[in-house]
C-alpha cells in the first residue's frame, strides 16, 4: 500500500496523529479480513463486506492526506 509515496507516509506516520490512527485501523482491518479469508475467524459475507468497505474508505482518506502532503500541492 502506498509504495510510491513511502517518504510521505513515513513523515505522516511520524508527525500526524490522525494519519497514524487511520493507518493503524487500516492495518487492523486488513488483519481481520485476512483471518476471515483464511477461515481462522467465523464471519459471514455481509460482515466481511462491511470490513472491506471500511478498509477501502480508510485507504481513500489516507490517500487524500498523502496527496495534500505532496510537495507540489
Amino acid at each position: 500500500m502506498f509504495e510510491f509515496e513511502q517518504a510521505a507516509v513515513e513523515e505522516l506516520l511520524t508527525n500526524d496523529d490522525q494519519f497514524r490512527r487511520l493507518f493503524d485501523k487500516h492495518r487492523n482491518l486488513n488483519a481481520q479480513i485476512d483471518e476471515a479469508n483464511a477461515g481462522n475467524t467465523a464471519m459471514d459475507h455481509s460482515e466481511l463486506g462491511v470490513l472491506k468497505k471500511e478498509k477501502l474508505m480508510l485507504r481513500d482518506r489516507m490517500q487524500a492526506m498523502i496527496q495534500a502532503h505532496a510537495p507540489d500541492n
